[in-house]
């Protein structure tokens, strides 16, 4: 009786941590930006805010519950802006989701950005985003990730 019991604990333990090894094995979803775009800022502010589009793809062959992002963007290899959201959303299995953050940044941040750029004005624009997906269920409470890419004018 008692090796049963011991048994049946063992299994139940095991099975346990094979649920959480699963719920941590997530492959970090790419998030790439599609779109940015300047907001007209508040009179008198030091301020500049931004609505960054970003797509979202799952690699992962489960749904993934979203329920908000943080994020900091960076072009050129200088910090442009941070992001947060609470803005909630699934992010389907295999598939991918759209969403806009506005995000805020300093109007020295962006004069820099505008000094680097002013000799060519046509030339594409690296980009960094890197940051954490919050899902906040379970043992697994957020995702990281971080995607270069280029944007193009």
């Amino acid at each position: 009786m008692r090796r049963t019991l011991a048994r049946l604990t063992a299994a139940l333990l095991l099975s346990a941590l094979a649920g959480c090894v699963g719920l941590t094995s997530l492959e970090a979803p790419e998030v790439r930006v599609t779109s940015l775009q300047m907001l007209d800022p508040a009179p008198g502010s030091l301020e500049q805010r931004f609505a960054v589009g970003l797509r979202l793809i799952n690699p992962n062959n489960r749904d993934i519950p979203v329920d908000g992002i943080d994020f900091e963007l960076a072009l050129n290899d200088r910090r442009l802006a941070h992001g947060v959201t609470s803005d909630g959303f699934e992010l389907p299995r295999l598939g991918e989701a759209e969403t806009v953050v506005v995000v805020t940044t300093s109007v020295f941040d962006v004069l820099r950005q505008a000094l680097d750029l002013a000799g060519r004005p046509d030339a594409p624009m690296d980009y960094r985003l890197h940051g954490r997906l919050h899902v906040g269920s379970g043992f697994l409470r957020s995702i990281p990730f971080d995607h270069r890419g280029r944007l193009v004018p």
